[in-house]
């Protein structure tokens, strides 16, 4: 195990360029974007084509600048509301949304997500309608009670969370804590989606080490139950990333729907 200085992710905020350009980019290293992007899109394009996804209201609570996520969700649902962390993550995502000059490239994404549908070709049309349905970007705490103070949220019907939990969580309690306050933006019988590591321990952006929370399988099914979810489906694949630039062992997609409130 790592032993060597940890940053840590809800206070030293990584840059969220280096993040995506390291991890969510074809040009990244060996099995990264295989595993860390193209897995996670695949199961939720599964689970949307199986109607096991369903809703108007999206909301999107996910780390750095990670926006993959979305393409797979954005036919279903037709308004989203993305959180972010820092203000990093909040002026590259407006960025991307108005099509300002030097935003982050997410070509290969909508791409991607264009052929999981059956036609690459309509890229551009995939990440028109993604940009339509972006209604709010705001700024989250997870100190507060309520993550978007001051601003009120109505309780949406799905929650897509894509790799928060480990590095936004200083111990298992407060991973407790962080998904009871996700349960709280969610309707009765909607959907939360999950996307994160198993028994991992760093990960780096530039030359900055951050930390991230080591769990397994049996503890997310735990606090699921935990915090009011009953876990329909957990998909899973071993890593095969050999990197001094991140460590997890196992990479998974999970689908739970809310059955009480906590």
């Amino acid at each position: 195990m790592d032993t060597g200085y940890h940053k840590h992710y809800h206070l030293d905020n990584p840059d969220s360029r280096d993040h995506h350009n390291r991890y969510f980019s074809p040009t990244s290293e060996k099995y990264f974007y295989e595993e860390i992007v193209k897995f996670p899109c695949e199961t939720l394009h599964k689970m949307c084509v199986a109607g096991e996804i369903k809703g108007d209201t999206l909301i999107n609570l996910s780390a750095c600048s990670a926006g993959f996520q979305l393409f797979p969700l954005c036919d279903i649902f037709s308004e989203i509301i993305v959180l972010k962390w820092d203000d990093s993550s909040i002026k590259e995502m407006k960025d991307w949304l108005n099509q300002d000059i030097g935003a982050l490239d997410w070509m290969h994404l909508s791409q991607f997500s264009s052929e999981l549908k059956g036609d690459r070709a309509k890229n551009k049309q995939e990440e028109e309608t993604l940009r339509k349905k972006i209604k709010f970007i705001l700024k989250c705490d997870f100190s507060k009670e309520n993550l978007t103070d001051p601003v009120s949220l109505q309780k949406a019907d799905c929650l897509v969370s894509a790799y928060i939990l480990n590095p936004a969580c200083e111990s298992t309690d407060a991973c407790h804590r962080v998904l009871r306050k996700m349960a709280s933006m969610i309707k009765l019988g909607g959907t939360l989606l999950l996307i994160g590591v198993f028994n991992s321990t760093f990960y780096f952006v530039g030359e900055e080490k951050y930390r991230l929370l080591a769990f397994d399988e049996q503890f997310i099914r735990k606090s699921m139950d935990g915090a009011g979810f009953v876990t329909k489906r957990l998909d899973m694949i071993e890593s095969k990333i050999c990197s001094h630039k991140v460590h997890y062992e196992h990479l998974w997609v999970l689908r739970a729907v809310k059955e009480k409130e906590v």
